[in-house]
């Protein structure tokens, strides 16, 4: 099994609830698994995404900044999990604004994209589902 994650920081009431790169990932292979949390996410959610992390062969994290002073919450101790399983993550990418999850995920090296533009994240997203 292959996880599609996506963490969003901010407010999802402001957001809404549409995940299109979620749901392109999820679409493209029937071992692609998609699951989002963000910085409101009950801890038990959070546990729950963790298992998946721990159970997945690959991981793609798609982490969308939309508030730059957002407490990261729960979210912080999904972070320290993935750090604990990197050899799992495929990509990590970066979009938009939040100084402290940045400065977390840029200590992925490589692994570590920052980019805010749809168009090449779903083309990452197509190049990780294809396998």
């Amino acid at each position: 099994m292959r996880l599609f994650l996506q963490i969003n920081i901010g407010d999802w009431q402001d957001e809404g609830y549409e995940r299109p790169m979620l749901h392109l990932a999820s679409s493209l292979a029937d071992d692609v698994v998609g699951a989002d949390v963000d910085t409101l996410s009950e801890p038990h959610v959070v546990d729950l995404v963790k298992k998946l992390v721990s159970q997945s062969q690959h991981t793609f994290l798609l982490v969308y900044a939309k508030k730059p002073d957002q407490p990261l919450n729960h979210v912080l101790s999904l972070f320290s999990h993935l750090f604990e399983c990197q050899e799992k993550i495929h990509l990590a990418v970066f979009a938009g604004e939040h100084a402290n999850a940045e400065k977390l995920l840029r200590t992925l090296d490589e692994k570590f994209i920052k980019n805010n533009e749809d168009e090449l994240i779903r083309k990452m997203v197509k190049q990780f589902a294809r396998g």
